[in-house]
């Protein structure tokens, strides 16, 4: 008996511990302050900053502006226009990217709608950023070989993880192109940042060998977004009259675009290439039986975004909103928790990360648009 009391004594203890100490801390939702830095832009498409906060912002139309940070109203050091563009509907200058190692070798990566050797393609240029902020050109990273037109371009730029070049690439309004493995529309491309294809890339089934191909089957995306910690990889596209999707982008997959859409749902079967490319692989999520146009995407990063931490922020041009989802079954599957901004600024373009891991979004107006930081507090 004695040695039973003894045992017990340590028990109850720890009963009146669990029952009495205070559970650990539920991690709670900022609130996001919201202020515009720069207005009277014409189309800004995308957002991306220099290691000392500088602000590169694309204008549709053929521009690269760069301003003294990503703060309200600081001043405009430089535009820089790019040549040949031909800018039509979606089509002009859009996605942009800063090297890894930008503050030695001063490059930066953009993806543009130009006529070229008597074709009108989207390319991925390299350009050396020059004193006084003006922009030279020193590459093409991509020359040939994707299609432009005044729709379904993509051109969304972004620097992975793996110190690669990754872009998306619409179809171009032609949607055999993405059923096709040895085109480049329709496709998520991977590329080293000297225009070399990396010898890690898969190789498509169908295809003449290995590219600058990741994936296939895409409509239209115009959003990259790297998960923090994973490192995998979205991309936010597109739907034709519904299914918008948010894709998880795995080496050599196909996504079914025209041949399914939306949860696998058969669209156009009879398209060259569908019959033999499958099986597809369904979205991370999709818009259902309608649009909301999703557009540009960034997840949020760092201990300031609390609850929000490592969570999808996309933007909607039709709907006129920001959408926050939340990645779940081990990235398979994206959950919309929140819907931001209803009509506030119009039409939103762009999402991108930051100094101060802050979220900064482009609007599409055509007229007055904004740059408009999202900051947790």
């Amino acid at each position: 008996m004695p040695r039973r009391s003894t045992l017990a004594v340590p028990l109850i203890v720890a009963m009146l511990l669990t029952v009495f100490l205070p559970l650990p801390a539920m991690a709670a939702a900022p609130r996001l302050r919201t202020t515009v830095v720069q207005n009277g832009l014409v189309h800004p498409w995308d957002v991306a900053f220099a290691p000392g906060g500088q602000m590169f912002v694309t204008e549709r139309p053929g521009r690269v502006r760069v301003f003294k940070s990503g703060g309200k109203d600081t001043p405009l050091l430089a535009t820089t226009t790019i040549s040949n563009v031909h800018a039509a509907g979606e089509a002009g200058v859009m996605g942009i990217a800063v090297d890894p190692n930008f503050a030695e070798n001063r490059l930066i990566y953009v993806c543009a709608s130009r006529d070229h050797d008597g074709k009108w393609r989207n390319q991925v240029l390299r350009y050396r950023v020059k004193a006084g902020w003006r922009l030279e050109f020193d590459r093409y990273v991509i020359r040939r070989g994707m299609r432009a037109n005044t729709i379904h371009n993509g051109c969304a730029v972004e620097i992975g993880p793996d110190g690669k070049v990754w872009v998306s690439m619409g179809d171009a309004a032609n949607e055999a192109l993405a059923q096709n493995p040895d085109s480049r529309n329709g496709k998520i491309l991977r590329v080293n940042r000297n225009g070399s294809v990396p010898s890690d890339n898969p190789i498509l089934p169908g295809s003449s060998g290995r590219s600058i191909v990741y994936s296939m089957g895409h409509r239209n995306p115009q959003g990259i977004a790297f998960h923090p910690g994973s490192g995998r990889v979205y991309a936010v596209e597109h739907g034709p009259d519904r299914s918008d999707e948010i894709n998880w982008i795995r080496p050599g997959r196909n996504y079914g675009w025209p041949c399914v859409t939306g949860n696998n749902s058969s669209y156009h079967p009879g398209t060259p290439g569908c019959s033999q490319n499958g099986p597809f692989v369904k979205p991370a999520w999709h818009s259902g039986s309608s649009t909301i146009a999703t557009s540009g995407a960034a997840f949020a990063r760092g201990s300031a975004w609390e609850s929000y931490r490592n969570q999808l922020f996309v933007a909607q041009l039709k709907e006129q909103d920001l959408r926050r989802f939340k990645i779940i079954d081990d990235g398979r599957t994206a959950v919309r928790r929140q819907t931001y901004f209803n009509e506030r600024w119009g039409r939103l373009r762009g999402v991108a990360s930051g100094p101060g891991k802050k979220l900064w979004i482009t609007t599409s107006n055509g007229s007055n648009d904004r740059i408009v930081r999202i900051a947790p507090q």
